[in-house]
């Protein structure tokens, strides 16, 4: 993050403020007037490129120009030197605008440096005494530790000693140039990563590509520029602070091969190994535990097959990625590669930037997961290993076996998403592998996909006529190969989906007809209890009083009735959906000791007392008043239910940890052990009876548990046999932010 974006972070500057700091900065049209400037391009060159990329803040100016011929790539370097030089800062430009004060960007600057990468160790190689001393004065200034030689000997064993971040060192040395001297610390494994600043009096076309050709980082043109030479550093440290973290080893015997891949990678990661036989490569991974490996063929004492056999035969290495990299490309060098163990071969010279890129995909590849299962079965061991090696990095769990047996064997162990077979292997081949497997129940439904090296017709209908969904020709393409398992996997989770939901059908289609079985039959008693009181009443000469006892009756029955139709109504809304939460904001306890005043009118008849201390605070929050009444109204009506006449009910409250407990006790004959899976599930009446006239339809409990879990609670019960039963819920008390 940049130390504009910083500010607007901040709040201490608006994103339209940054934008126009940046107009004014234009780092596109000051690298053209440098270009000018130093003779790299005319006037017409430089209007030629930002014609071509005005409004098109995704070319650079600097890329253009290259692509376009105007400049080579050191050139570019070059130029983009001395805009980091020159450029006027953005906190410069926003204390000039008025924007922000001084005392304010120098606070600001503080602690955005302060949380900025450090490199703070400098050595400066300079024969002159007088040069060296203002360098390190210039730089003392901004805290850096700075050392002083005088000599390219001298700066190497200070290196060996110091590890400084910075080599800053005069083009003219006594012992060598500062040229050579940069290229001895890149092709050091001790020194390889400090960065390099060459100082030149000279800044002539043929100084500069040379520079950039030694591996310099920057080059600076004396007399040295304090503000020029801070910018310098700055640039550094935020280019060190945008590197990614993962250890890398490069191993190769060769100076030249080793500093062409730290150049290529050293852009992208700050923590590079070098290591130059394959016997030093092990002892450094073990040491080291890098997250990835380059690895050199043809080495003294140990070559780069031998090392990734140790490698992946030792617990600690064997999950590292080794890249062979080699001069000679051969099939058979790319197999015995991959048979010890690398997962890709790079023949030298590759393409710029293409090693970096695959490193990268492969650092990312360590961070996908997924949880679909491949097996692999292939007699060869190249197959194999290339085709674990692409699943593997794509995220998903692989299993290999050499041959259909093995497979077999392993898909009883571990049941696979997709089956990827050869065609022709020993024991068991490919086709009769698929055949097997449609055979076994579990396993029928997994995608088979068939790889061979034969194209011929007869192979491809023989596979799909034994099972195989789909089939691949060696040489495969990794694209394609991955495009078609995801496509056969999506498939397959479709078809899995469909499964559960038919499952899912056939359950409610049971517990509908089950629901409208007990309903019917819940029912039937009162309706006939009506009817034949009603039929008896019109049939035969009655007394007031009898008359009067069966129109209790029959209203008795009715309103059994309402009861249980309005409790199948309210379970079936809850179940679909249909009911939402009225929240507002009450106090539970007023609730609580209003239900139970209530409840006391009902548990009287039963002569039973309800025992209640009103909760000593107020408990305000959200909740929905009628339907935790309806809670409340059912746990007390249930204990008075099952309670026996002159018994007693405790009803409590308390709060913890955020949430609100209310519980309801009981002194009833308690819950057989045998039916506690019953106590919430519409329509399972248990065996306990209710001790008075009381009838139950088997819903109440259920209606209440919905209720609760709607509001984000929880509900459950404490049960003896004999002694009596507490159902409490409970409730969040910030359920309304939730």
């Amino acid at each position: 993050m940049g130390f504009g974006d910083y500010l607007v972070k901040k709040g201490l500057i608006s994103k339209e403020q940054h934008d126009i700091a940046l107009r004014m900065q234009n780092k596109k049209r000051l690298l053209g007037v440098i270009a000018e400037e130093e003779g790299y391009m005319t006037a017409e060159d430089v209007s030629a490129v930002m014609e071509e990329s005005e409004g098109r803040p995704d070319i650079q100016f600097g890329e253009l120009a290259v692509s376009r011929g105007y400049l080579t790539s050191n050139q570019l370097r070059y130029l983009l030197d001395i805009r980091t030089r020159r450029k006027v800062r953005i906190g410069d430009i926003l204390v000039q605008k008025g924007i922000i004060s001084g005392d304010v960007l120098l606070h600001e600057v503080m602690n955005y440096e302060s949380k900025r990468k450090k490199l703070n160790r400098i050595l400066i190689c300079e024969p002159t005494y007088t040069v060296s001393m203002l360098l390190k004065r210039m730089l003392a200034k901004y805290g850096y530790s700075v050392m002083t030689v005088r000599t390219g000997a001298e700066a190497i064993k200070a290196a060996q000693e110091t590890k400084p971040h910075i080599l800053m060192t005069s083009n003219v040395l006594e012992d060598m140039d500062g040229y050579s001297l940069c290229d001895r610390f890149l092709n050091d494994p001790a020194t390889v990563g400090v960065y390099s600043i060459l100082l030149s009096g000279d800044a002539d076309k043929g100084s500069i590509e040379r520079a950039f050709e030694s591996g310099i980082n920057h080059f600076l043109k004396k007399p040295v520029n304090e503000q020029e030479l801070v910018n310098v550093i700055l640039q550094l440290e935020r280019e060190e602070g945008e590197k990614r973290p993962e250890k890398i080893l490069i191993v190769d015997d060769s100076s030249g091969a080793r500093s062409a891949i730290f150049k290529e990678l050293t852009k992208v990661w700050s923590n590079i190994h070098m290591a130059v036989n394959g016997k030093e490569a092990v002892a450094k991974a073990l040491q080291l535990k890098p997250d990835i490996i380059t690895m050199d063929v043809e080495m003294p004492l140990m070559d780069g097959f031998q090392a990734c056999r140790e490698l992946k035969n030792h617990r600690d290495t064997e999950s590292i990625p080794v890249i062979m990299i080699s001069a000679h490309s051969s099939m058979d060098l790319r197999a015995k590669g991959f048979e010890s163990g690398a997962v890709e071969y790079f023949t030298k010279p590759f393409l710029n930037g293409a090693l970096a890129s695959f490193l990268k995909m492969l650092v990312e590849s360590k961070k996908i997961s997924r949880k679909e299962k491949v097996l692999v079965a292939d007699d060869s061991q190249v197959t194999r290993h290339i085709l674990k090696y692409y699943f593997t990095k794509n995220g998903y769990n692989v299993y290999t076996a050499d041959n259909g047996e093995e497979a077999l064997t392993l898909m009883d162990k571990v049941v696979p998403d997709i089956l990827v077979t050869d065609c022709y292997m020993p024991k068991l081949d490919g086709f009769d592998l698929a055949k097997k497997v449609r055979e076994k129940g579990m396993l029928r439904h997994i995608p088979i996909v068939m790889i061979t090296a034969s194209a011929s017709k007869s192979d491809i209908l023989k596979g799909l006529a034994a099972g195989a969904n789909d089939y691949l020709a060696k040489p495969f393409d990794e694209a394609e190969l991955l495009a078609r398992i995801d496509s056969l996997l999506k498939t397959k989770s479709l078809f899995e989906q469909l499964e559960r939901d038919k499952a899912e059908l056939k359950k409610v289609n049971e517990e509908k007809n089950r629901f409208l079985g007990m309903a019917v039959h819940d029912l039937r008693n009162p309706l006939g209890a009506i009817s034949g009181y009603a039929h008896y009443l019109i049939s035969h000469e009655v007394d007031k009083e009898t008359t009067e006892k069966f129109h209790r009756i029959i209203a008795d029955a009715a309103g059994g009735m309402t009861k249980l139709v309005d409790d199948l109504l309210n379970i079936s809304k809850i179940d679909n959906g249909a009911v939402s939460l009225d929240i507002t904001v009450e106090d539970l306890a007023d609730i609580v000791a209003a239900r139970v005043a209530l409840a006391n009118i009902i548990a009287r008849e039963k002569n039973i007392m309800i025992h209640y201390s009103p909760y000593a605070e107020k408990l305000v929050f959200l909740f929905d008043r009628h339907k935790i009444e309806q809670v409340v109204d059912n746990l007390i009506s249930n204990a008075i239910k099952f309670s026996p006449h002159g018994s007693n009910v405790h009803v409590s409250m308390n709060h913890h940890a955020g949430n609100v407990r209310v519980a309801v006790r009981d002194e009833g004959p308690g819950i057989p052990e045998n039916e506690h899976g019953k106590v919430f599930v519409a329509f399972s009446k248990i065996s306990v009876r209710p001790t008075g006239t009381e009838t139950s339809t088997g819903l109440g409990l259920a209606i209440v548990s919905r209720i609760v879990k709607a509001h984000g609670g929880d509900i459950g019960f404490e049960t003896t046999a004999g002694k009596g039963s507490t159902f409490f819920f409970t409730l969040p008390k910030e359920m309304g932010n939730n």
